[in-house]
Parts: structure tokens; C-alpha cells; sequence
């Protein structure tokens, strides 16, 4: 390959140098075909006058110095044209006459690589063509159960046309449903055959050859089937070979073309969905490489399936760099029960071939790109592929019905948007959004309740009976300790939607020591823990609960046993942290302070429940001041696990006095101490953000900074602020069209809503609220900066615009990752201009350890939510492990993913 590539500049190198100074506007242009031959293109006004023959010689005559000429091998044709010629009858490079497999395999690159617009979305009707390269792998019910879904569930109009002309399938699997009349069975070869014969005839009528599908819910779907299958049936087609084929596209009106548009016509449908034939035919190319927006390939992933789809993919490659079309989305079908390493394997095995055959747009990610569909017995017994189905097998469906439904555009949802859509008020809704992603430690006191957003797990979070409170860095922890410590009476007011709290304090146990001045700074832990050693953290944080419940609740003064030297110390308006620090470490050193210690807790909860009143002592910020090397993480787990140890041990009786204790995901895996299971079991919640709490996020913030976009989404829609904790999730994405649609586009096939959910996660999958406002509040900053006018039709933020902020977003987090792991910053550093996934072979090289060490880091790598291991063996023999990286981390890292164009 490389010598025919040296050829072909050879060529063009040479051709150039002798023609440039007589035509200084002279074209040479030497093509490759897939299989390797060559193509020249010479467009000069020196061939003015010349026949064929004078402009063969004059060529050869120049070729000769570089011992070549234009019959040699591997020339495959040429075109010497003049520029009026050129012109006139463009050359073959610039359109492939038949959309057929060899046809295109044979054509060269195109010179300019046709690109689709990734805001846009297809024209309706979309055109969907399902393919298998080898039959009995469903690829007909696929297409019948994805029609009935877009007919029913997306409201779309829906057409099924059956090119499978050799043996029908959807035509066979839809007759019971179909609607019977008493006419003649007309169909796709009927109509195809007959105009062969009689052109300017029309006959039989495209009215004749469809029929309406009954559906048993509301929607449209009709059939366009192959036609009456009997002894005739086979004479037409066998008359329909690849000359007539041929035939058709050198013919003015081809009717391949006029049988869409007559449907278009007839029907004006959203999609049409095309049955093709498998493996490599004529019908089955002209559906899917002439017709097809959107390929659908169904496949079982198996080395023989392989083979030949790679094929299939390198033809839909270049027929895709022509004009743009068609996309390709795989699925997998049927996948059967088997165990999940093995499933995993197949699974990577898929990934690793779409990457390499098909490769990955700006922007998509594999995992975007392929279904799974389950082996399901049951399909055989079915009586029909579109009514009375079980939701469990539509579900397995439905992602692909939704990333045709994606590419179209937005069904009519009843919202008249024209209190939004004139050009000022655009501009100022624009102009009104305020988005805050600052940190949960940045954000003023008073700004906490108008930005905290009730997540799902908020009432589990107001049970007494759960003292752990999970989560990965970012998930809204810190926020929710700063919400009851800082703003108990706003607290409470949330709260009461659920349970009434009105007799609970909230007394901060730790954290950040600007909320209270009795709070110890992380230097300070370290300086106790150096004057009474590790074994004394038990002690610490009993002595240290007492201190926090007296300072926080000055009527405990007059109890009777509180330790005078305690009260001495909290009296003061502001306690030095030396002082506190001495006064733990007496208590600690003491032999009998802990037991009076406990006393005194006991005593306090004994007035709580005499005087109906609750204290909730809520610690936060345990994850720092202990340093950042392995023996100071040692050193916080020991303190850590004493703290959690206490709680289970004594905190049981304390029935008034309950703990909050915010904690890293990561960090409690890494912990050990009796009892651990009790947490798991009963008193503990993790705290993770679901998809409609990151929409109620979205529009409590945007709804309290701009009035256009709150006055719209409450008229059209109904939605208040007040009102947002009882919004069902369609309802909440339905809210979000006005500030940025329903669809990315043309592009990028998936719903918005979906696009930003998978982008703002992590491998664990960890949704962050941070990130998600900042990628709008980056968004928001893009499209001020944009000079040009907005178009009526555009929303507020456009698909490009949330795409060019996501670098911005990956950045922060990856910041907040290295400030969080500082262990991890050298190793993060190091993958800058790596590719996901990446095995630990590369990893060993590029980090430079191996061993426990490697094993240790990849765990903290995995626990930080960057990287996901999984199987990628396409050697059995490969023993090495292979990582992924979040989404959410590439750009932030620098790095890039496998397969990517």
C-alpha cells in the first residue's frame, strides 16, 4: 500500500511540474480506490481542439519521464477535460453513478468529505432502513416492534416499506394486522416491475399498494408490502436483475426514487422504516446506501458476523463521506443468557470493532452507538409485533425507536412559544440567566435555600434512623451539612413537606471552621493526635461531641454535671484552638474523664427528652487535615473508623441525640471496624442524584433569575417553583424545551435530556450538580459571544453551544479531582494525550510503577470515578486489564477515545 501511495504522488508530483508552466490553472488530481487501483483527473485548457487520442499522447509523452504511461498497471480510467468539459459532464470522482457494494468499494476518497450539521436534525420523513449482513437475527421483529413505538408511544406517523424481495419479512410478520380490503395485493415489486415495463404508466397507483396496520392504541402505521407472494411474484423478480437496477438510476425518473416520494406524497409521514435484504445484494444496497438517512445494522456479535459487516461498514464509510449519509447505529440481537464476564467480553469485543470499522464522531461515544437486545423466546409465539405487548420486551426496544425519534424534528406538545420567540425577548431570557456553579463552600449563607434543590434521597436524609449520609465528592453532601447548620430554620421549612423537625437543633459536630469558632482546624486534629498518640480517638470524639453540644446550646450550662473546666472554655465568645485542644487532650489522658464524659452526653439526652426537643449533631469536612500520603490516609481511617465505631457502640441509647455524618464514597469502602455491616444494613444513605432532581435543579435556578423563561414554562406548562418536588419526569424535560429544545441533532442522535445526563457523570455513575450548572452557566457565556442575530426557530442555548462547554466542565472536574486525590496528580498528568481505554501494560510505562503499587493506584483511580475497568480480550490470551475513562474526564485529562474521527 505504501509503493501505490508513493505512486500516486509520483504521478501527480510530476504531472504537475509539466503542465503548471503552460496552464497555471491546470487540475491533477490521482485517486485511490479501496482495492487499490488508480484514477487520474487532468482538467486543462491545453486539451482545447485535442481529441481523445492527441490528449492520450500528450500525456503519455510527460509520463514517460517517470518510465509510466495511462494503460499502465494499476490504472483503473482516467478523464482529461477541458474546464468547459469538466463543467459540463462532471467526472465520476465527484457522484457514484449506482449506490451499489462494488460500485462504491471501487470508487476513490471523495476529494472533500461531505459533513452533517450537528445542530440539524433530518427532514421528515426520516428514512431508517434495517440491515443484517445474515438472516435469523431479528432484524425484521426489531424493525415491527420499533415501528409500533414510534406509531404509539412518539407519536410519530410511520411507514414500513419491505425491500426484502427475495423473502419477505416484515410483509409476512404484519399480515394479521394489516387491514383487509377487497382489492388486489399490490407491492413494492408490483409497483417497481410494472413501471419497468410501462414508465409513463402509472400503475398500479401507490394508494393500491398500502395498507393501514391496526393498532389497539392510538397511533398511525402503515405498511407498503413486497406484494402477493405466489408463481408470478418470482417470474417479475427474476426479471428485476441488476441491468434493470442499472437501468433505473440512468433514467430520468427512477422509480426506486418515485416510490418514496409517492409514499411522501400519499402518507407526508415522520419516518419510513425500510425492511433490507441481507448480505450483499443490489435491493439491500440501494436501500441502505441510497435511501437510508439512518442505518440500522442488526447483528450477533460473532467472528463470521464480523467479517462480512466489516465490509458492510467500510462501503456505508465512503457512501457516508459523499453525501453525508447514511449514519449507522448497531444492534446487537439476540444476545443470550449467558454468564457476565462472558457478556462483557462480547460486549468489548463490539466496542473495540465500532471503533476500529466505524470510528466515533466529535462528540459520541461508543457506547451511543450500539443496542442490546436479549434473547426472548417469547417473540416466536407472538401474534402480533404491535399490539398487546409486554412493556418489558418494548423496553428493550425502545432506545432505538428513540434515536430515530431523535433525529426528527419535535412533535407538536400543545406549548405556544411565542411569548419567547421574538428577538428582543430571546435576547433578554439570554440575558437573564444567571447560573451559579460555585462550590458548596462558596456559596453566602443566605443564597443556600434559593439554590438547594431536594433531591430524591432527601426524606431518607430526615429519618433519624440513618446516620451516614454517602457520597462521591460533588453529590451535594457539604451543601446539605451548610443548609441545616447555617439556615436551620429554612431547614425545617423544606423539611416539613415530609416530617415535621420543628424541635430538632442541628448542631455542627465538624466541619469547615468558619461555620462555628469551637470547630477544629485539620492542624489542630493532627496536634492532638500527636500529644495522646492513634489509640485516643475514641476519646476525641466523645469529649468532642460534649464540647459542640454545650457550645451550640447554652442552656446546658445549668445542667449539674457539665465539667466546669468545659464551661469555662465555651463561655468564651471566641475559644482559641490551642485551648480546646489542651482541654481534649487532659480528657483523653484522664482514666476516668470518658466515663464522666458519657455521663454528661447521657445527662443532655435525658433534657432533650424531658424538655420534647432533638439534637442532630452533623459532622462534615472528615476528609481533610490529615495529609495526603499513604500513612496520613492510615492515620484518617483509624480516626475515622473510632468515630464511626463510637456511634454504633454508645450512640444506640442516645435516643435524642442522632448523628449526621457526611462521608466520601470512597473513603467508608476503605474503612474496617466491628460492626461495619450495622451501617449497611439500616442506618446508612447514599446520596446520589437522579435524573429528576438534576431537572429540578435546572429550573429552580433558571426560574429565580429569569422571569420571561418562569412566566413561560408557568403558563404553557403549570410549572411553579413551589410546586417542582411534584413534577413527573416527562413533565420536568418537557420545562427544559424552552431553554434548550428537545433534540442535538442530525449529528448526534439522542435527546438532550440523555446527552447531558451521560456527560455529567462518572464511571461509578455520579451525577454532579456542580457540573451540570456550570455547563450551562459556560453555555450561556458561549452564546452571548456569538455575534449574529438568533433565528425564531432556535432555543435558548443551542446543541453546539452545551458541546463547546463541556471541555470547560471535564476541566473542573478534573480540578476538583486532583485537589481531592492529591495522590493521584502526577498520575493524572501523565495521561495527558493518552486515548481511552488504555490498558495497564501502557499505563506501567507512562506512570512508571508496577506491582502493588499499579494495583493500589488503579483502585484509587476506579474509587475517584475516572477510570471503569472491563473486559477487552480479543486475544484469550491477553491477560492485561483495560480502562475507560469517563466521559465527564476525557477532555479535562487531554486525552482522547479510541476510534474517534
Amino acid at each position: 500500500m505504501t509503493d501505490r501511495k508513493a505512486l500516486m504522488q509520483q504521478i501527480q508530483e510530476h504531472l504537475n511540474q509539466s503542465l503548471l508552466p503552460e496552464d497555471s490553472q491546470v487540475k491533477v488530481k490521482v485517486k485511490r480506490t479501496s482495492i487499490g487501483w488508480l484514477k487520474i483527473l487532468i482538467i486543462t485548457s491545453l486539451f482545447q481542439e485535442q481529441s481523445l487520442e492527441e490528449r492520450e499522447q500528450k500525456i503519455d509523452e510527460i509520463l514517460v519521464g517517470i518510465d509510466f504511461h495511462l494503460s499502465k498497471y494499476p490504472i483503473l480510467s482516467y478523464d482529461l477535460l477541458t474546464p468547459e468539459e469538466a463543467t459540463e459532464q462532471p467526472p465520476e470522482y465527484t457522484q457514484i453513478q449506482l449506490p451499489l457494494w462494488s460500485d462504491i468499494l471501487m470508487s476513490p476518497e471523495p476529494e472533500e468529505p461531505k459533513e452533517s450539521d450537528e445542530e440539524d436534525v433530518f427532514e421528515t420523513p426520516l428514512i431508517a432502513t434495517f440491515y443484517s449482513f445474515r438472516g435469523g437475527v431479528g432484524r425484521s421483529t426489531a424493525l415491527g416492534l420499533v415501528a409500533g413505538i414510534l406509531a404509539t408511544e412518539k407519536k410519530r406517523r410511520v411507514v414500513i416499506v419491505d425491500f426484502d424481495l427475495e423473502a419477505p419479512g416484515i410483509s409476512i410478520l404484519l399480515e394479521s394486522d394489516i387491514e383487509q380490503i377487497d382489492r388486489e395485493n399490490y407491492g413494492v415489486l408490483d409497483y417497481l416491475y410494472q413501471r419497468f415495463l410501462t414508465p409513463k404508466e402509472n400503475f398500479p397507483p401507490i394508494e393500491s399498494c398500502i395498507y393501514q396496520v391496526e393498532l389497539k392504541a392510538r397511533g398511525e402505521l402503515f405498511l407498503v408490502p413486497v406484494g402477493e407472494y405466489n408463481e408470478n411474484y418470482i417470474h417479475r423478480l427474476a426479471e428485476l436483475d441488476r441491468g434493470t437496477l442499472q437501468a433505473f438510476y440512468r433514467r430520468e425518473n427512477n422509480p426506486v426514487e418515485q416510490l418514496i416520494e409517492d409514499i411522501k406524497e400519499q402518507l407526508n409521514p415522520d419516518v419510513i422504516l425500510i425492511d433490507a435484504r441481507p448480505g450483499f445484494n443490489d435491493t439491500s444496497a440501494i436501500a441502505l446506501l441510497d435511501l437510508a438517512d439512518l442505518g440500522i445494522i442488526c447483528f450477533s456479535p460473532t467472528d463470521q458476523s464480523f467479517k462480512g459487516l466489516s465490509w458492510i461498514v467500510q462501503t456505508v464509510s465512503k457512501q457516508c463521506q459523499y453525501r453525508g449519509k447514511p449514519d449507522l447505529r448497531f444492534v446487537l440481537t439476540p444476545m443470550p443468557a449467558v454468564a457476565a464476564e462472558q457478556r462483557q467480553i462480547w460486549i468489548s469485543k463490539v466496542e473495540d470493532w465500532i471503533e476500529e470499522n466505524w470510528g466515533l464522531s466529535s462528540g459520541i461515544t461508543v457506547g451511543e452507538l450500539y443496542y442490546e437486545i436479549n434473547y426472548n423466546p417469547n417473540i416466536s409465539t407472538l401474534s402480533s409485533l404491535v399490539n398487546n405487548l409486554p412493556k418489558s420486551l418494548l423496553d428493550n426496544y425502545l432506545p432505538i425507536a428513540e434515536v430515530i425519534d431523535a433525529s426528527l424534528p419535535d412533535v407538536q406538545l400543545g406549548i405556544t412559544t411565542d411569548s419567547i420567540v421574538q428577538k428582543p425577548t430571546k435576547t433578554t431570557i439570554l440575558y437573564e440567566l444567571n447560573f451559579v456553579a460555585a462550590t458548596a463552600q462558596e456559596i453566602e449563607p443566605e443564597k443556600i435555600p434559593e439554590i438547594f434543590q431536594r433531591t430524591e434521597d432527601f426524606p431518607k436524609f430526615l429519618s433519624d434512623k440513618n446516620w451516614l449520609i454517602r457520597g462521591a465528592k460533588g453529590t451535594g453532601k457539604s451543601i446539605l451539612f451548610r443548609l441545616f447548620v447555617e439556615q436551620p430554620e429554612e431547614a425545617k421549612k423544606l423539611a416539613s413537606y415530609y416530617l415535621d423537625i420543628s424541635n430538632v437543633n442541628f448542631v455542627a459536630g465538624h466541619g469547615k471552621p468558619t461555620i462555628k469558632s469551637s470547630i477544629l482546624e485539620g492542624g489542630a486534629l493532627g496536634s492532638y493526635e500527636r500529644e495522646v498518640g492513634n489509640d485516643y480517638w475514641k476519646d476525641f470524639w466523645l469529649n468532642y461531641a460534649l464540647l459542640q453540644l454545650c457550645f451550640s446550646l447554652p442552656e446546658l450550662h445549668s445542667l449539674p454535671n457539665i465539667d466546669d473546666n468545659l464551661k469555662a472554655l465555651i463561655t468564651t465568645e471566641k475559644p482559641r484552638s490551642a485551648d480546646i485542644v489542651s482541654w481534649l487532650v487532659e480528657q483523653a489522658k484522664s482514666s476516668t474523664a470518658s466515663l464522666e464524659t458519657f455521663d454528661q452526653i447521657q445527662d443532655i439526652n435525658s433534657w432533650l427528652q424531658q424538655n420534647n426537643r432533638r439534637v442532630w449533631l452533623l459532622y462534615d469536612e472528615l476528609d481533610v487535615g490529615f495529609g495526603s500520603n499513604q500513612k496520613d490516609y492510615q492515620r484518617r481511617r483509624k480516626a475515622l473508623e473510632a468515630l464511626l465505631a463510637w456511634w454504633l457502640e454508645s450512640g444506640i441509647d442516645l435516643k435524642y441525640i442522632v448523628p449526621k455524618i457526611f462521608l466520601r464514597e470512597d473513603i467508608w469502602n476503605q474503612l474496617n471496624f466491628t460492626n461495619k455491616g450495622h451501617y449497611v444494613s439500616g442506618r446508612s444513605l447514599e446520596l446520589k442524584w437522579e435524573e429528576a432532581d438534576l431537572w429540578r435543579l435546572i429550573l429552580r435556578q433558571f426560574m429565580n433569575n429569569s422571569r420571561s423563561l418562569k412566566q413561560t414554562i408557568n403558563e404553557e406548562l403549570g410549572v411553579k417553583l413551589e410546586r417542582l418536588e411534584n413534577i413527573e419526569l416527562e413533565q420536568l424535560r418537557k420545562s427544559l424545551f424552552p431553554l434548550w429544545g428537545e433534540k442535538m441533532g442530525s449529528g448526534n442522535k439522542s435527546y438532550i435530556h440523555n446527552w447531558v445526563r451521560k456527560r455529567t457523570a462518572d464511571s461509578q455513575d455520579n451525577r454532579f450538580p456542580r457540573s451540570l450548572i456550570l455547563l450551562l452557566e459556560e453555555a450561556v457565556k458561549i452564546e452571548k459571544s456569538q455575534s449574529r442575530e438568533y433565528t425564531t426557530d432556535e432555543r435558548i442555548l443551542r446543541p453546539k453551544s452545551l458541546i463547546d462547554a463541556l471541555p470547560e466542565v471535564s476541566k473542573q472536574r478534573v480540578n476538583e479531582v486532583r485537589n481531592e486525590y492529591p495522590e493521584l496528580e502526577k498520575l493524572l498528568d501523565k495521561l495527558q494525550g493518552e486515548r481511552s481505554p488504555i490498558d495497564e501494560n501502557r499505563l506501567t510505562q507512562i506512570w512508571e510503577i508496577e506491582g502493588t503499587e499499579l494495583t493500589t493506584r488503579l483502585k484509587e483511580m476506579i474509587d475517584a470515578g475516572i477510570f471503569q475497568e472491563y473486559l477487552r480480550r480479543k486475544d484469550p490470551s491477553q491477560t492485561a486489564r483495560v480502562y475507560s475513562v469517563a466521559e465527564l474526564y476525557l477532555s479535562g485529562l487531554g486525552m482522547t477515545r479510541k476510534g474517534q474521527r
